[in-house]
């Protein structure tokens, strides 16, 4: 069960991780998916 509950937790914070780092400028921006926007 420890197991389990650790790799749910592990998945949900990679999960918000990539929701935040997919929509979000600084995210894009440590991606490199943006580059040629620097306002």
């Amino acid at each position: 069960m420890e197991a389990l509950t650790m790799t749910l937790s592990i998945v949900f914070v990679i999960s918000v991780g990539l929701y935040i780092y997919t929509f979000t400028p600084s995210g894009k921006r440590w991606t490199g998916e943006v580059e040629d926007v620097q306002e």
